[in-house]
């Protein structure tokens, strides 16, 4: 029997009204009747179960065997109908989507279909638009039509508990949303968490292939997203508990889509690691000679320079040239700029160009892959980065790379590869000046001519309509003051079961904490917007209080683009933001803390996951930051968006500010500030110039 005829039978048989069923259950007065009454309508599985402990009867296995209507049915009620323009409409959305005759009617999809489809996307007029999508809309609400897409809301037990807690989790936005699908293929094949395999995730890869609308491409994405997530799953405390294992991608790793092994790159690799890695950190020359034998020998130089010196004399310099090198004792300029022009001719990479450990291991891919194009191609496999560098073997690899990727030049990504081989030749392999040109040549052939904001950031960055805006700066309160109303009903509930209401802090969980952090720090990306890495790895050191106002002062080595020397990158606080900052760092920072990690010098310090790291930052503070944003703004951005977000803000206010986002972002010269926002929103710079045009015009008059 379907769902309609299981409570059919248990109306007829106790003869109970449909509302005093539901209220009964908990539910809605109207929740049977909408059952009996929509065609195609899928109640959650709580609701499911919620009415079959109130009937004695078994609707969550009713349920999956109710009918729904398809649009061909649909089309052919119209038509019986003789409601042939609207009959004519549906099909014409079914051409237009590709959705075949058996595939379910769902009023969302015919919405979600209009949403990314203008009009001279459907070839019709903005009139005519709007009157197919009401008259289709109008004939599936005719026949009571919601046929709900199944989703995680239809499952229970064991799965709808585990993907409350990945909602919960910091797992990345990419494979949060790749759960639910995953997790309702794990329940309706009946798929403990503990059963999961490799050829579990390699089925539902087929699974999806048969039955979704995406490419084969996004599908591989998708399922390499769903192997990270159980990784997750597996080794997060919040988690683990599940059962779940960490399983092998179906496919082989799709970074190694030359077929060619990295073990085929073993010298060139071992070059990259042994020499090219300590040469961009500084600690050695291009020739291998380590910082403290050039220091040596430079002092040695300096000393034939000079008179013969005593032996305390002698002393006196070895313990000056000690002592300058430690933290906080910067040389003399003009012995500093001496020492920088040695250290170049040596072969040394000077301070402000050294590499991050992060910029090495993305650079180290980038040889990975030209190497790896240049062996698919032409089968010849470097042997050493000398060789990657010479301008004929670069251009060829290039060429090869550009290829695999499908000759895109929209993403950037070889001219980045380019450009860090470029570093590589320059200071590492002493490449010729015809050499370096060369290559400079061949970055400008692969550049995308793009300046300024990327068009998927600048769709985002449209998406903050004046509301939106206004949600935004109203982010911190909104937040705050759902925090604090679920403190105070834990406080209410606790102290009923112990007659004495506890302390605030005592009910704050670190799932609180979390979201109080993450309320910090968007507070300070709206203050002035600091790069993510300056957010993530702030210092509780780098924190000073001045009249109530709290400072982050960021170390002008740490920012991009500023040397040691440079004023350090400031973001002063408001007086909402500072009290939180205190209290923050005096009551719920202990909380975060790892019971064996209490000297973590970082503002948001780690607190579990893993295999523990010590003294490690709060790596998923930022992601939590954007988590809010979506849940409480409705747009969904990355953490660097922040920086944009802010300058257009204040420019759409009025162009004179032009000179202050420059300031406050950092950016080097107005050119690229211009570059930046003009280019997003044209009406920053036409509107100032219209009332220019205005002024002049009853000037003239």
């Amino acid at each position: 029997m379907t769902l309609r005829d299981e409570l059919l039978a248990h109306i007829k048989e106790t003869g109970e009204s449909m509302r005093a069923l539901s209220l009964r259950a908990g539910l809605n007065e109207k929740s049977v009747s909408d059952i009996l009454s929509i065609v195609g309508l899928k109640p959650r599985h709580k609701t499911l179960v919620a009415l079959s402990k109130a009937t004695g009867r078994d609707l969550v296995c009713a349920a999956t065997e109710a009918s729904v209507l398809t649009f061909g049915e649909l089309v052919v009620k119209l038509e019986e109908a003789d409601q042939r323009t609207r009959a004519s409409r549906v099909r014409w959305i079914m051409r237009k989507a590709i959705w075949y005759a058996y595939r379910p009617v769902c009023r969302h999809d015919v919405i979600e279909f209009f949403a990314h489809h203008n009009a001279a996307n459907l070839g019709l007029s903005k009139g005519s638009r709007s009157t197919y999508k009401s008259d289709i809309l109008a004939a599936i609400d005719q026949h009571g039509v919601r046929n709900r897409p199944r989703g995680v809301q239809d499952i229970g037990g064991i799965w709808a508990r585990a993907y409350e807690a990945v909602k919960a989790s910091d797992i990345s936005v990419d494979c949060r949303r790749k759960a639910g699908p995953f997790i309702v293929y794990l329940f309706d094949r009946g798929i403990k968490p503990g059963q999961i395999t490799t050829d579990t995730v390699a089925n539902y890869y087929a699974h999806r292939l048969e039955t979704g609308v995406i490419t084969e491409a996004k599908c591989r994405k998708h399922i390499g997203n769903v192997v990270t997530l159980l990784g997750h799953l597996a080794t997060n405390p919040s988690t683990s508990h599940f059962g779940f294992k960490a399983v092998a991608s179906p496919f082989s790793d799709r970074r190694d889509k030359f077929g060619i092994g990295t073990a085929t790159l073993e010298a060139l690799l071992s070059e990259f690691d042994t020499r090219v890695a300590p040469w961009a950190a500084g600690e050695v020359s291009r020739d291998g000679v380590t910082y403290d034998d050039f220091l040596e020998a430079l002092d040695r130089e300096e000393q034939k320079d000079t008179d013969p010196l005593s032996a305390m004399k002698a002393r006196l310099q070895k313990s000056i040239s000690e002592k300058s090198r430690l933290p906080g004792q910067p040389l003399k300029p003009e012995r500093a700029e001496r020492r920088e022009s040695r250290m170049r001719e040596y072969g040394f990479l000077t301070t402000n160009d050294r590499w991050s450990e992060g910029t090495i291991a993305t650079r180290r891919g980038y040889v990975i892959s030209l190497s790896k194009a240049l062996a698919a191609s032409h089968d010849i496999v470097v042997p050493d980065i000398r060789a990657l560098t010479d301008f004929q073997v670069l251009q060829a690899a290039a060429a090869a790379l550009f290829e695999a990727n499908g000759g895109r030049r929209d993403t950037g990504y070889l001219v980045s590869v380019l450009k860090a081989m470029k570093k590589i030749a320059v200071g590492y392999a002493a490449a010729s000046e015809q050499d370096v040109e060369d290559i400079r040549a061949l970055i400008r052939f692969y550049d995308t001519g793009r300046r300024g904001i990327a068009p998927k950031n600048k769709k985002k960055l449209r998406e903050f309509t004046e509301p939106r805006i206004q949600s935004t700066i109203d982010l911190s309160g909104t937040v705050m003051t759902g925090i604090n109303a679920e403190i105070d009903r834990r406080r209410k509930n606790k102290s009923k079961k112990i007659a004495i209401r506890p302390d605030r802090l005592d009910v704050i969980d670190l799932e609180l904490a979390r979201d109080i952090a993450a309320v910090l720090a968007h507070d300070i990306l709206l203050t002035r917007a600091p790069r993510s890495a300056n957010i993530i790895e702030a210092r509780l050191e780098w924190i000073v209080f001045q009249d109530e106002k709290a400072v982050l002062s960021i170390p002008a080595p740490e920012v991009k683009g500023r040397k040691q020397g440079d004023p350090d990158y400031a973001v002063r606080l408001g007086a909402g933001a500072s009290r939180l900052m205190r209290s923050y760092i005096e009551k719920i920072r202990p909380i975060l803390l790892h019971p064996d990690d209490k000297e973590n010098p970082y503002l948001f310090p780690r607190q579990e996951g893993g295999q523990f790291e010590f003294n490690a930052p709060y790596r998923g503070i930022l992601r939590r930051v954007t988590r809010l944003l979506h849940q409480h703004v409705g747009v969904e951005i990355n953490p660097h968006l922040y920086r944009h977000l802010i300058g257009w803000i204040w420019l759409k206010e009025s162009m004179d500010n032009l000179p202050r986002v420059q300031r406050l972002l950092g950016h080097k010269s107005l050119r690229t500030t211009v570059e930046y926002y003009a280019e997003l929103d044209e009406t920053l710079v036409m509107n100032g110039w219209q009332t220019y045009l205005e002024a002049k015009t009853k000037t003239a008059a």
